[in-house]
């Protein structure tokens, strides 16, 4: 049976690395002591100089200090690909500008050699801390640029005891083969961005929709295939029916109705005097009905919905009511579909009625 350990939760017993605390402990002891100590030696050295004590305390700053700084831009350098001897060159100087205050420290109190010392240590140690602090960073920027730097064969102490010829030719022979082999990168590009990253850094940062309008503004003439293809080599990828879409220039298709033509409505039959006087006189007055009812209201005065729909607009005509022929034979048409649905139901409704009654009765056996 095999167990995973749960990584979503943080196991302190078994996490933290006793020698990274020990690290960090030390230093926030020892940074803090060898800084004071060698600001304390340089503070006494300006204030013998006639130096006013509140920017004698700044002494440190001014020499160790700049010497720091100088360490952290030849880390930064190194990350960047840049060469770093100027900032290292930078860092010595000043490292030795101090030593030289601490050591003329030393001979103000007449304290010897042994006071020498004392009082350049600090500002020596805290230097080489820092140096060893960073250069885990300068490595692993070296190493993301390709450069494998040689490492020293592992020989050990009796091996350069009793073999101390054969092991310098052997590293000699090696520190040959490293640098003639191109494992190492020895001067590497200041910087490898292009103007292109920068444009497709700005393209990623405003987006698609904008980046298109303007390689289009700046391009008046370019197609929507051409805009796709200008924006692919800045890393922005779209089609050119995307391209069409956000500059509004997309075909918008187009649909067309063929609609079938009215028929032309029949104009009413001109009737004189005695011809309206003999139809008003049986005729059902339909005049002020919709022209539905009183289209069906007529084809039932006139025998029925067979009727001829001329007659109908002719007899509606007499009553001055206005009526094509087309529109009559729909409502007709309708109204005996309507009719003929309606006898189907009452029908059914009366077969429904006849079976239950047949059922009530006898002819099922049922009560």
């Amino acid at each position: 049976m095999t167990t995973t350990q749960d990584t979503s939760r943080f196991n302190w017993p078994f996490a933290v690395q006793p020698a990274r605390i020990a690290w960090h402990i030390a230093m926030l002891i020892v940074r803090p002591a060898a800084a004071g100590m060698a600001g304390w030696s340089l503070y006494v050295v300006a204030r013998q100089y006639g130096v006013p004590w509140f920017l004698a305390l700044f002494a440190v700053a001014v020499f160790d200090g700049v010497g720091l700084g100088c360490l952290y831009q030849a880390t930064e350098a190194v990350k960047a690909g840049r060469s770093a001897a100027i900032a290292i060159l930078a860092t010595l100087g000043m490292a030795g500008v101090s030593v030289t205050l601490n050591v003329q420290h030393a001979h103000l109190i007449h304290g010897g050699h042994p006071a020498e010392i004392m009082f350049s240590t600090p500002a020596v140690g805290l230097l080489i801390l820092s140096a060893l602090s960073w250069s885990a960073i300068r490595a692993e920027a070296r190493a993301a640029r390709g450069e494998t730097p040689m490492r020293l064969p592992a020989y050990g102490l009796w091996g350069w005891l009793l073999a101390p010829q054969q092991a310098a030719e052997s590293l000699q022979k090696r520190a040959v083969t490293h640098v003639t082999s191109g494992a190492s990168v020895p001067h590497p590009p200041a910087s490898a961005r292009t103007v292109e990253d920068d444009i497709a850094a700005e393209f990623a940062e405003i987006g698609p929709a904008a980046a298109i309008q303007r390689v289009a503004a700046l391009n008046t003439g370019a197609t929507d295939t051409e805009v796709a293809e200008i924006l692919a080599n800045y890393r922005v990828t779209v089609t050119p029916a995307q391209v069409a879409l956000l500059l509004e220039r997309a075909a918008v298709p187009r649909v067309t109705l063929d609609r079938v033509p009215r028929p032309p409505i029949a104009p009413a039959p001109a009737l004189n005097a005695q011809m309206r006087s003999e139809c008003t006189a049986n005729a059902p007055q339909v005049k002020g009905m919709t022209k539905a009812d009183a289209i069906i209201t007529m084809a039932e005065h006139l025998g029925g919905l067979d009727t001829p729909a001329e007659a109908i607009a002719i007899a509606l005509a007499k009553q001055d009511v206005a009526a094509d022929t087309a529109y009559i034979r729909g409502r007709i048409s309708l109204t005996k579909r309507k009719a003929a649905q309606a006898a189907q139901e009452a029908a059914a409704q009366t077969e429904q009625q006849r079976a239950e009654y047949e059922r009530r009765n006898g002819n099922g056996g049922y009560a």
